[in-house]
């Protein structure tokens, strides 16, 4: 899953956990109980989720609804996010399941699914967009070819792999989309072959390059870090409060 968190000033997504759609839907007997989603500590000020004397430092705060579009036919979806707050440094923490991009409506995995369609197997916006509960008789997909250049750049995307995987600019048309896509793939372990339909593979790897990941509207970094640009006094400081110590073995169950 996801977990955000949030002030006025800054939203952050982390991605730690997988589960089901159906879930997440409203009065589902099998969603995951308050215990279970609570983030260990705060991914901003390094909280634990109990103090040193077993009470809790972060408490529920409620649920929102979230809408998700592109995996059923019937379009829109509404889930509920659980949320989180610190009551050290009063942010909130929303969590996200590891299928759902950050300021996206379509789902993580239905983006790349209709960038392979488009990139890898040439199909056309029109038919790829009816797949997704888009009117078949639409002419065009503004959002799949701004998916195309935006994949790796954007960092409401997978912007934060760009360097890394070499890509620096916005792919123009489908073979660089295709090169980019077979990049991200790759990070989740996944390597497309030629003349190879991977459609019902794709799942998995684009779940693995979302999971255990605290985003930002300008970067992502894995939960077990801190945020960069953190200083080594400010890193040993946050350290100091969440590991155990002989006096404090942990926090105990959520």
């Amino acid at each position: 899953m996801t977990v955000v968190s949030q002030n006025t000033t800054n939203v952050i997504i982390l991605h730690s956990f997988a589960i089901a759609v159906e879930q997440l839907c409203a009065r589902n007997p099998n969603a995951p109980s308050l215990g279970i989603l609570r983030p260990l500590f705060c991914v901003i000020c390094g909280q634990a989720a109990r103090n040193e004397h077993g009470v809790l430092q972060l408490i529920g705060h409620g649920m929102y609804p979230r809408q998700v579009r592109g995996l059923t036919e019937a379009s829109w979806i509404v889930i509920y996010i659980r949320r989180f707050l610190c009551l050290a440094c009063g942010r909130t923490m929303s969590i996200l399941p590891d299928w759902l991009h950050p300021w996206r409506w379509y789902a993580g995995t239905v983006i790349v699914e209709a960038l392979y369609r488009h990139c890898v197997i040439g199909e056309s916006a029109c038919s790829i967009g009816a797949l997704f509960g888009r009117p078949e008789d639409a002419t065009e997909w503004k959002s799949l070819l701004r998916w195309r250049k935006q994949l790796l750049i954007s960092s409401t995307l997978w912007g934060w792999l760009g360097p890394r995987l070499g890509i620096a600019k916005p792919a123009s048309n489908r073979n660089e989309g295709k090169t980019c896509l077979e990049r991200l793939l790759a990070e989740g372990g996944l390597i497309l072959k030629t003349g190879v339909n991977a459609v019902e593979k794709l799942s998995d790897p684009i779940r693995k390059t979302l999971q255990d990941l605290v985003h930002n509207r300008k970067t992502a970094w894995p939960v077990k870090r801190f945020p960069p640009g953190l200083s080594s006094s400010d890193l040993q400081f946050l350290l100091r409060r969440i590991l155990p110590t002989e006096k404090d073995s942990g926090p105990g169950p959520p």
